[in-house]
């Protein structure tokens, strides 16, 4: 039986807390206790609530919160997850200083009560148990969802996607036979994707009838449509069938990506250029987003954009910035430090330009490490995934990973 999780909510907003209530009222494992008022109003007593329950809601109010914020931290420590809910406009700046002392997450109010859910569930679950945690629509394990994002077109992120996907499943045993995690690759780039040649897999109609047909992704639809690869990986291929990239709904791409994270420890997703509605159901979902860019001014500005167009969905998006076709350089340059200021987060994933092995690779229509397991690319994304899995300890059974 899965233990109840409690969570405690500050607010002097009704309908927050109604929405909040009906959000737990969908979570069994979960328990709600409420109080009137502000985080201020309770002074010391908030830090005895974020101690005593797995996590602390409060309406945002205030920019003063953020002391109050920052010294609950020091107080309590790691112990606790806090989440804000702001009905206000905030800037990217006083987001990332929440962040920065302590709140887990920032969410914009109103949102839609699956989503409220959905994070709830996710911050109210002790960190070790993620994602390898009983989830309340079936007992499935709640993989972590990778998003690929890139900012132009060309600039290799398919190939990440694929690659990293591979590395994700964390070969472990004498040979390195043996893949430790289930992991799926999501090729979203409806009208031009090319996972399905990159792996020499012929594509499945899967989204396309999706789209046709109306349907809600389930169980069953993944049994129809996966496309299995010899390394292990699953596959959701685009289609062949031309297709709006608006035919598909955010409800319809919500339940896609619920039903993937119930079934794989991993979800990567191979994200379109173009900005539709339904990647809001995306930016909602992912546990992280892989923003693939190179340090070009373009790019930047680029990029600065789509951490803008997300923060719409999520006030603080988890962006982390991969600088594709550059070597990680010993010494940052002017403009990598300028990158930085802008974009408001360090560049920290590098892929150096290896053009041959990457060609190499398509052509064969293999894996990086099938193709050119010793190339320098393919070093970076084992490095990136190896990141990935020590961070998150989402190995199958809970065990540290060894690498050795």
């Amino acid at each position: 039986m899965t233990d109840v999780r409690s969570v405690f909510l500050i607010a002097d907003d009704d309908a927050m807390k109604e929405a909040v209530s009906k959000a737990v009222n969908q979570l069994p494992e979960i328990s709600l206790e409420t109080y009137q008022g502000t985080l201020s109003s309770v002074n010391g007593s908030a830090i005895r609530f974020l101690s005593d329950n797995d996590l602390l809601i409060f309406r945002l109010s205030d920019t003063k919160d953020m002391d109050l914020v920052r010294r609950m931290r020091q107080q309590v420590g790691a112990s606790g997850a806090l989440m804000a809910l702001s009905d206000q406009n905030i800037s990217l700046a006083e987001a990332r200083a929440f962040k920065k002392f302590g709140v887990d997450e920032i969410l914009p109010f109103p949102l839609a009560r699956d989503d409220l859910s959905e994070q709830i569930l996710r911050l109210a679950t002790p960190r070790s148990l993620l994602p390898a945690i009983v989830s309340h629509n079936g007992g499935q394990r709640l993989g972590q969802v990778i998003g690929v994002c890139p900012v132009r077109g060309g600039i290799g992120a398919s190939t990440l996607a694929v690659n990293l996907a591979d590395q994700l499943q964390g070969r472990t045993g004498t040979f390195r036979k043996r893949n430790r995690n289930r992991v799926v690759v999501v090729d979203l780039d409806l009208q031009f994707g090319t996972i399905a040649s990159e792996l020499d897999l012929v594509p499945s109609a899967g989204l396309y009838k999706m789209a046709r047909d109306g349907v809600k992704p389930d169980r069953t639809f993944l049994e129809q449509c996966l496309v299995h690869h010899s390394s292990g990986l699953e596959v959701l291929t685009a289609p062949d069938e031309f297709m709006p990239l608006d035919a598909i709904s955010r409800e319809q791409v919500d339940a896609l990506v619920e039903v993937l994270r119930q079934e794989f420890d991993f979800v990567v997703l191979d994200l379109p250029r173009t900005l539709v509605d339904w990647l809001g159901a995306i930016v909602s979902g992912c546990d992280r987003i892989l923003m693939v860019t190179d340090s070009t001014v373009p790019a930047i500005r680029q990029a600065y954009r789509l951490i803008d167009f997300f923060s719409q969905e999520r006030l603080e998006p988890p962006v982390e910035i991969v600088v594709s076709h550059e070597k990680k350089p010993i010494i940052r340059a002017g403009h990598h430090t300028e990158a930085e200021k802008v974009l408001g987060r360090e560049l920290r994933h590098w892929l150096p330009h290896d053009p041959q092995n990457a060609r190499l690779a398509l052509d064969r229509g293999q894996l990086l490490s099938q193709a050119a397991g010793r190339s320098n690319l393919s070093k970076a994304i084992r490095s990136l995934g190896r990141k990935i899995l020590q961070e998150t300890h989402a190995v199958g059974d809970g065990r540290p990973f060894n690498f050795a």
